[in-house]
């Protein structure tokens, strides 16, 4: 993939009032005012989070409804029914709801969807198990928004369906009990990036205020910083408090379920968002997506260490399979691209497979997005039925194109930037040409070159650890504040080229007497093209890598560029 570049330098006055503000160093200044924070106040609050900059849950739209919903669910001993969902943010936004209500002293039911079997979104048979069940009052997480018909089901059955989601709503809403979404258009809550996880947490801040049981909210932030990391929400706002109390309780997890997970994942000590999002979040995610449910919900009320063993090993497992059943599928998408690349040619990219396993095809969608940079959507097609799911590029927006196209489609719904749908497989051929359409109208040529945003230049020589404690007072990191990346131009390649797994690429870079290892994922095909002596400019972004109780600066390369030898 050609990157541009992209590098930006601050203006010289702003760092410094910033930096003289705030004793910062010039490094830390520019980075806060690349980020948008030039004014000191925000820029200490970003910083220095605090629970105490929490916004009060009762501006959200139907909040205080809710609230008093459920406590005369309580005065009443009604059942209250969690209708989740089958992803990380819905999976954590069921436990803590779950555990919120369940310390109320109500009576709770859940139902986690099967991906594979039932897909995204309400079901009304679900919903009319529910009433028959006993249970007159349902809450979804991270779903509902746009559910229209089960909505009238529910009031058809006399049932109360409250709707917690995060989801763009569609021009009206459904006619549900209540609805707390921030992205609603009537709600003037300040903080329109919440994850579900992020919007159930605000649910249960009410509730608990009003109990005068605010000390009882930290403890839930372990599994909210999870949601919220794997959901790629910004990190801004609310979302960097939850992730920065969230993983410092990680580091000491009290959870029986949790603490297994975490350890049977190679995470110990301090939590990073990156071993959230590449060790933690798959794992639960895999239970769904290769065909389990409602059991990872059960990992985490399960006091037998034997039972949770249990779980945790099959939640490995299937993360193994996962990432199987994901490079079959790649490795036939490669070979197609061999024989006909000029299929993969155009603003949009869309990929059919007869029986792909409907359970990974978000993945390939934000696989063949790295690989193409173009909006990609993947589609399985099982029996003339099709299932899809979508990722996108900086600036397209995916759920924008779907709703344009929606006389075709069975189902749709999502973000901006990752979308999921279904339709029948005799439109398939009509929905690719108003997509394609679509991206050739609304996205520019030069949009479709990935832009690679330079924090700085620096010298290799001036890696250390000072410069490596001055990036981690911006963490955590992840969408919306990323982890600098930083350009040294002719640095000198020490050895020869090292493949890691057939697939990655590993380099001695830098000073002769002490070079830095550097690592390049999934770009082993570069090795043919330099030798011990090249000169490179490299972008990457600066970490600690630990093996065998040895701390050594890392880098991980995002680009490079090939210059003469020595």
């Amino acid at each position: 993939m050609n990157y541009r570049w992209s590098l930006s330098d601050p203006d010289p006055d702003d760092v410094q009032n910033l930096c003289r503000s705030l004793h910062i160093s010039p490094l830390v200044g520019g980075m806060l005012i690349r980020r948008g924070f030039r004014d000191p106040t925000e820029a200490s609050s970003f910083l220095n989070p605090s629970l105490e900059d929490m916004h009060d849950p009762n501006l959200m739209q139907d909040m205080e409804v809710v609230v008093q919903r459920l406590f005369r669910a309580r005065s009443l001993k009604e059942k209250v029914f969690i209708y989740g969902d089958y992803d990380v943010d819905g999976i954590t936004s069921t436990v803590i709801l779950k555990r919120a209500l369940e310390m109320l002293g109500l009576e709770v039911g859940y139902h986690i969807p099967r991906r594979l079997e039932e897909g995204y979104g309400l079901k009304a048979h679900v919903v009319e198990q529910a009433h028959q069940s006993g249970y007159s009052l349902i809450i979804t997480t991270d779903s509902g928004i746009r559910a229209f018909e089960v909505c009238q089901v529910a009031r058809e059955l006399g049932v109360d369906l409250v709707v917690t989601d995060h989801h763009s709503p569609d021009t009206t809403l459904p006619e549900a009990y209540a609805i707390i979404n921030p992205r609603r258009s009537d709600c003037n809550y300040p903080d329109k990036s919440l994850a579900a996880v992020g919007v159930v947490f605000k649910l249960v801040q009410a509730l608990f205020e009003e109990l005068g049981w605010s000390s009882r909210m930290p403890h839930f932030l372990k599994l909210v910083a999870i949601g919220t990391i794997a959901d790629l929400v910004p990190l801004l706002g609310e979302n960097r408090i939850f992730t920065k109390f969230g993983l410092d309780g990680l580091s000491k997890p009290i959870n029986l379920g949790l603490r297994t997970l975490l350890r049977s994942s190679g995470v110990t000590g301090s939590v990073s968002t990156s071993d959230i999002g590449f060790k933690i979040a798959p794992r639960i995610n895999a239970v769904t997506r290769m065909g389990g449910g409602g059991e990872v919900v059960d990992l985490f009320s399960i006091q037998d260490q034997m039972e949770v063993n249990r779980l945790v090993e099959d939640m490995h497992t299937k993360n193994v399979d996962r990432r199987k059943t994901e490079q079959v599928i790649l490795e036939e998408i490669e070979r197609r691209f061999k024989v006909a690349p000029k299929e993969f040619e155009g603003n949009f990219l869309i990929v059919t497979g007869e029986g792909w396993h409907r359970g990974v095809i978000g993945i390939i969608a934000s696989r063949l997005v790295e690989k193409f940079y173009r909006p990609t959507l993947v589609i399985s097609i099982d029996q003339a039925q099709c299932q899809a799911s979508g990722r996108s590029i900086r600036g397209f927006n995916l759920l924008d194109a779907l709703t344009h196209c929606r006389d075709l489609l069975d189902r749709f719904g999502g973000h901006e930037q990752a979308v999921g749908c279904s339709m029948p497989e005799s439109v398939l051929q009509e929905l690719g040409a108003r997509l394609r359409d679509y991206a050739e109208q609304t996205i520019s040529e030069e949009a479709l070159i990935p832009i690679l945003p330079i924090e700085t230049e620096v010298s290799i020589n001036e890696i250390g650890e000072e410069l490596l404690n001055q990036v981690e007072k911006l963490e955590p990191f992840g969408k919306g504040n990323p982890m600098p990346i930083f350009l040294s131009r002719d640095v000198p390649l020490r050895a020869a080229p090292y493949v890691i797994k057939k697939s990655h690429l590993k380099l001695l870079v830098g000073p002769s007497q002490s070079p830095f290892e550097a690592i390049w994922w999934r770009h082993a095909e570069i090795a043919s093209q330099i030798c011990q002596g090249s000169r490179l400019d490299i972008a990457y972004r600066l970490g600690w890598n630990s093996y065998r109780g040895v701390k050594k600066i890392q880098l991980t390369i995002e680009d490079l560029r090939i210059g003469e030898n020595l």
